[in-house]
């Protein structure tokens, strides 16, 4: 039949490509949201929080299972973070391991591929458990509770951008399948 060839659909290069390009756009997509973090986030005098988008790729990443590529590109981010923001070396890396530890644990338990509503839930709460702990590491090695206005706020800066572009961090495989099974 020959009209069942224009009656197929066509795959886009993101549904065709596996998960090592992915992994490498969505690497690319942090590090360039974090070099403009690196710049002033007040626009005529109203300051904005700028997300933590190494938290990104632990969500999304996390959800096909503990993989190698991954957690060492989370702590090269990790420690990245903690120039940035002179934290001792290794907070920003125990976060963004964490929340990816987290993260697999909950999509090995839950359906988080075909049940938005779990998925949706189990972001809000990696999120604001990496927030939090953030906050605690933070707290303790100031001595004293460090403000949470600004960490909430970057917090829901970090996820409404997740929730628009969440499909990057999308490998391409279901929780728990082993890489070269992937359709």
């Amino acid at each position: 039949m020959p009209g069942s060839f224009l009656n197929r659909r066509r795959q886009s290069l993101w549904a065709k490509s596996g998960p090592t390009p992915r992994l490498i756009f969505g690497a690319f997509l942090i590090a360039t949201v974090g070099l403009f973090g690196l710049t002033r986030n007040d626009i005529f005098g109203l300051s904005f929080a700028w997300p933590h988008a190494a938290l990104w790729g632990a969500v999304g990443w996390g959800r096909v299972g503990l993989s190698i590529r991954p957690m060492i590109i989370l702590i090269v981010f990790g420690g990245i973070q903690d120039v940035i923001f002179h934290a001792p070396m290794g907070s920003f890396e125990v976060v963004n391991l964490l929340t990816y530890a987290a993260s697999t644990a909950i999509s090995a338990q839950f359906d988080v591929t075909n049940e938005p509503l779990i998925a949706i839930v189990a972001t809000v709460l990696l999120f604001a458990g990496a927030f939090l702990l953030l906050w605690a590491m933070a707290s303790t090695l100031e001595d004293h509770p460090v403000r949470i206005v600004p960490l909430f706020a970057a917090m829901l800066t970090t996820g409404l951008l997740y929730a628009l572009i969440h499909k990057v961090f999308d490998l391409g495989r279901r929780p728990g399948e082993v890489a070269g099974q992937a359709g």
